[in-house]
């Protein structure tokens, strides 16, 4: 199994606001708001923080007040969105150790249409390197390393084959997971497909394979 990347928490740079007000947090939000739309719209390099401050409504002295530059802004974007991906979309195992996919399946579909314009931003980011690259490894590496411990414990259950080696499942799991999700939702690929149809059928792959009932 590849090594999980770190990633630091975000935290306002040297110098920057944290926004402890109400006032504060209502404008740092809306920057954060703003930002999303930008980059969802112009793609993370063609924008920038007048740009995002324009969408804002406010002046780009008052985002730097908040954030270094948009890499940092962008950071904080990230904090919110794989917090929350870690927290709503883990797989939980049943009574007998058996995997039950379909409500996490349906809570990422949820989660990746919301923050469309973040994922896009953030593929356009992946090559070459970036800081933005581990940012992304270190999401994967963790998604896969949950799925090995679900799988470890099916195996403990004895309801997955001992013979399966966890790592590349896991890895063939979060795959699945990612990427029907970015071409549906963010290339655009068969709109028609329902978020229930989507899930129901990762999920019946997930649980019971490929074989016809018996």
């Amino acid at each position: 199994m590849t090594p999980i990347a770190s990633q630091a928490r975000w935290s306002p740079a040297a110098g920057r606001s944290l926004a402890s007000s109400s006032r504060g947090r209502r404008t740092r939000d809306k920057v954060l708001e703003s930002a999303i739309v930008v980059f969802g719209e112009r793609g993370f390099k063609a924008s920038t923080v007048l740009d995002i401050a324009n969408h804002a409504g406010t002046a780009s002295g008052t985002v730097y007040q908040y954030f270094e530059d948009k890499n940092d802004l962008f950071r904080c974007l990230l904090q919110d969105l794989t917090d929350r991906l870690y927290q709503e979309t883990r797989m939980p195992v049943d009574t007998n150790g058996r995997l039950v996919a379909r409500e996490s399946v349906l809570a990422y579909l949820r989660l990746y249409r919301d923050h469309a314009s973040i994922f896009r931003a953030w593929w356009e980011l992946l090559e070459p390197r970036t800081e933005f690259t581990e940012s992304w490894l270190a999401l994967h590496n963790r998604s896969v390393g949950q799925m090995v411990a679900v799988i470890n414990d099916g195996k403990k259950w004895g309801a997955i084959r001992q013979s399966l080696n966890p790592e590349i499942t896991a890895e063939l799991i979060v795959a699945a997971f990612e990427r029907p999700v970015y071409v549906k939702d963010v290339l655009g690929w068969s709109n028609e497909i329902t978020d229930e149809e989507l899930a129901g059928l990762i999920s019946q792959l997930l649980e019971e394979g490929f074989a016809a009932p018996i």
